[in-house]
């Protein structure tokens, strides 16, 4: 009895460790291994293995063991797993095991036909007697646990029931570490998730807090300026806002508006969407500003597109809607403003009878002071063939508006009949503290115009000081009628009538196709014998009318000799039929040169040229 007993207390004691080691969560291959060492302890094996398959399910490899070293287990499962599904021939006793759920013992491996295929281990250890018992679990075999013994060996029924019954335990002590293994994964994916959820909820909250600081900025009115500013915080980027023609609205680095914006470039905008451009000037993501599917502005971040996280691709996408709004929110109000003051010099130009006290009034409510001398200042501008959206004076009068706001007195300036005319105070002082004349003020508007993608050309004419309202109307038909001539110049301009010589009269002329006529039949002979043979007769005609004919005079400008100039006289004589010397035929001549350089049929080399 007690020896009996003494084997029980061990056999218990040996499936009470395994159990322990579950419980416990041991690792599963180092419980494998006690299971391989406990096999070989209870029943005096000289070897143990525990086969599981493989992921692909193609092989059995050994997972714990007990009488190896681990290098010769890892050469054995890379290189001579034991194969499943090759069929009945040849098959492996631990693969036919594994299929069969039977008990494969072999007495003598070395006297098996077949040993060499599947002997691996055991034929390079020099074990002789094998039995692999499947572990059955839920009525399917999970694995097999294979046992050897170095000398030959005869496994009766009741060493097959004895490995059988540790065999059982050692399948639920497998299943059950393996549920654990999954329990544990489960855990950490669930803790891993718990994390994502935190990160989530951590991002949907800053991205809360900045569509209510977006948000907020749109309800306080803050306008395209105060979007731009507090992007410009949110990503610790400096941020620009054009509109769809290149006109910079707002930038967060401090330099003036009218600083060039980054250079335009092909650049496929789509709802939704960052593009990322590499400029000169930087690296940039820009995204589109949109108004019922048109894009009517753009974003640009000075940072490349592969250092945004989600929160600022969103926080920039949310950026340009809200400043869509502001886009809109000042076209609405541009647009009132701009009907506003349109109306005002609509009144001024017209020429019904002009009420001055009540538009001097209307214009003061919309911060204009008209009681003193103004200079009137037309611009005309021509885009590019395709260019969309407003009427190219609207889109002018909107960059206009933007460059004088602020400005004290302030110019009053509107669209009417297809140009933007500016009324210029006595006193022009911009915001930076610098002072121009009307011609200055009226280049510096031109120049800025000029910037602009759409723009092919601009052209402007400034008027005499008019001392009264009501005289704004005649130097508005002479600006118009000396843009109307200026129209085929092939360079911008800038007219400075006061100092043209021909009667403003002359351009108030509504038939200006007429003028253009005019001044071809009366110079066009010059003008063609000048371009056929390179030479200088027009000017030499101007210089001599800038020095009341005085031949000497125009020689030493021209700096050739008097000699030559009459010559040239002489020839300008012969080509027109007219001669200089007779009033009526120099007054012909004087109108015509004057039309001729306005419709810029011929530029001057030399001297003024009304600019």
């Amino acid at each position: 009895m007690g020896p009996h007993h003494d084997e029980l207390r061990r056999w218990l004691a040996g499936i009470a460790d395994i159990g322990a080691a579950v419980s416990r969560q041991e690792p599963l291959g180092d419980l494998l291994n006690r299971v391989a060492r406990t096999a070989c302890s209870l029943m005096g094996y000289d070897f143990c293995g525990v086969f599981l398959p493989n992921p692909e399910g193609t092989a059995l490899v050994i997972r714990g063991y007990h009488g190896l070293s681990p290098e010769y287990v890892d050469l054995v499962n890379a290189e001579r797993p034991i194969l499943l599904g090759v069929g009945r021939e040849g098959e492996a006793p631990t693969s036919r095991a594994f299929r069969t759920g039977d008990i494969v013992a072999l007495e003598d491996i070395g006297l098996e036909p077949r040993f060499g295929p599947w002997g691996g281990v055991a034929q390079e250890q020099g074990y002789r007697a094998l039995v692999s018992v499947p572990l059955r679990r839920a009525g399917t075999v999970v694995g097999t646990l294979n046992c050897y013994r170095q000398w030959p060996h005869h496994f009766d029924d009741a060493e097959r029931e004895l490995v059988g019954t540790l065999a059982t335990q050692v399948a639920i002590a497998l299943v059950t570490a393996q549920l654990q293994v999954r329990e544990r994964a489960t855990i950490g994916e669930l803790r891993e998730l718990n994390r994502s959820l935190s990160r989530q909820h951590a991002m949907l909250h800053r991205a809360e807090e900045i569509h209510v600081e977006l948000t907020a900025i749109a309800l306080r009115g803050e306008g395209i300026g105060g979007v731009v500013t507090a992007l410009a915080d949110l990503l610790g980027s400096d941020v620009l806002a054009d509109d769809a023609h290149g006109s910079v609205l707002a930038r967060s680095d401090g330099r003036p508006l009218e600083t060039d914006a980054p250079p335009p470039a092909a650049l496929d905008l789509t709802e939704g969407s960052l593009v990322e451009t590499v400029l000169e000037d930087g690296t940039f993501v820009v995204s589109a500003v949109l108004l019922d599917g048109e894009v009517v502005g753009r974003i640009w971040v000075r940072r490349p597109l592969a250092s945004f996280t989600g929160l600022d691709i969103r926080a920039t996408e949310h950026a340009s809607v809200v400043a869509a709004l502001e886009l809109l929110r000042e076209r609405t109000a541009a647009d009132v403003e701009g009907r506003l003051r349109g109306s005002i010099v609509a009144d001024l130009l017209s020429d019904e009878s002009l009420d001055v006290a009540a538009v001097t009034e209307r214009a003061r409510r919309m911060g204009h002071d008209l009681t003193g001398p103004h200079t009137l200042s037309a611009i005309a501008v021509r885009e590019t063939d395709g260019a969309a959206g407003l009427p190219a004076a609207e889109r002018a009068l909107a960059t206009i508006t933007r460059l004088l706001a602020g400005m004290d007195p302030l110019p009053l300036a509107a669209a009417h009949r297809g140009l933007v005319v500016v009324l210029w105070p006595d006193r022009i002082a911009w915001r930076d503290g610098t002072t121009d004349t009307p011609r200055e003020a009226t280049e510096r508007l031109a120049d800025a115009l000029a910037k602009a993608r759409s723009v092919k050309q601009v052209t402007a004419a400034v008027a005499a000081p008019t001392p009264a309202l009501p005289g704004l109307r005649t130097a508005f038909r002479t600006a118009r009628g000396a843009l109307e001539l200026a129209a085929e110049s092939p360079d911008p301009v800038v007219l400075h009538l006061a100092e043209l010589t021909v009667d403003n009269l002359l351009l108030q002329v509504s038939d200006t196709d007429g003028l253009r006529q005019f001044a071809r039949r009366v110079l066009g002979p010059v003008l063609d014998y000048d371009r056929e043979r390179s030479t200088d007769l027009v000017t030499t005609l101007h210089v001599l009318l800038e020095n009341d004919m005085d031949r000497r005079a125009a020689a030493r400008e021209l700096h050739i000799h008097p000699n030559t100039v009459l010559q040239r006289m002489r020839r300008i004589e012969d080509l027109t039929a007219l001669k200089l010397s007779r009033p009526r035929d120099l007054l012909e001549i004087t109108t015509s040169l004057t039309v001729a350089r306005i419709a810029g049929l011929r530029e001057p080399r030399l001297g003024r040229t009304g600019k």
